[in-house]
């Protein structure tokens, strides 16, 4: 009787230590436990570590195009916007964030990205009547006497930036850096964070037309092409207060 006893006390105290087990001093909790790169599909994480560096969460000031901006998402088709993360923008500063280009995302985790992205924009409305997101250039030539009305008040006749206003958007290095798309988007969207309006509000009342946005992105990338073949632009020391970043979308 007493060995029974013995033994159903040990048996006992064997399943009490083995059900313990998972208690242990120093047993990572399951969320604590180390996961691959690839694992992470926490859209804040993502964003935090892939994008926010120069595209700003709605919260900060970011060196480009912020991403919780519903009027840029307006415009930017869904798929568009997916194979810019994934791809990146040759010659820019937007790299490709894909496994498949050498990057560290899966096509998951990019899927993630772009769905986040957009679900900032739900429940905020913006107009519906907009300009394409991309288009051919239009005419230099229209575009400067577009540019003189509607972008000369904050960046100056040539461009060239005004003290306490804007900064120059024909500096040499600022146009080497970005792409024709990108010059696009900040004439349609502006750069609210920067005090930049869009394409509706330059010249009170009177809207850009899609055919004005064209003529006058195709002057801003002509005065590239003016700077690359040697012609000079007019240098200024204006403080750029609004100067669009040099990175791209």
């Amino acid at each position: 009787m007493q060995r029974r006893a013995l033994y159903l006390c040990l048996l006992f105290v064997s399943l009490a230590a083995l059900s313990g087990c998972g208690r242990l001093p120093g047993k990572p909790k399951e969320a604590d436990r180390w996961k691959p790169p690839e694992a992470n599909m926490d859209f804040a994480d993502l964003y935090q570590m892939n994008c926010l560096a120069c595209h700003s969460n709605g919260q900060t000031l970011g060196a480009s195009i912020s991403m919780n901006n519903p009027p840029y998402l307006a415009i930017i088709p869904k798929e568009t916007l997916k194979k810019i993360v994934a791809d990146g923008i040759p010659r820019t500063s937007m790299p490709g964030y894909s496994s498949k280009v050498g990057g560290l995302l899966t096509e998951d985790q990019i899927n993630v990205l772009v769905e986040g992205i957009y679900n900032w924009a739900k429940g905020r409305e913006v107009p519906t009547d907009n300009p394409p997101y991309s288009a051919a250039l239009g005419d230099a030539e229209r575009g400067e006497a577009v540019f003189a009305q509607a972008c000369a008040n904050c960046h100056g006749s040539e461009g060239a930036g005004v003290q306490g206003k804007a900064g120059s958007v024909v500096d040499p290095t600022f146009l080497s850096l970005v792409s024709d798309q990108y010059l696009r988007t900040i004439v349609i969207i502006g750069r609210p964070d920067l005090g930049m309006p869009g394409f509706r509000d330059y010249v009170p009342g009177k809207p850009m037309s899609a055919e004005e946005i064209s003529d006058v992105v195709a002057w801003l990338a002509s005065r590239r092409e003016a700077t690359a073949s040697g012609q000079p632009t007019q240098a200024t020391d204006a403080t750029a207060v609004a100067q669009p970043s040099a990175t791209n979308q």
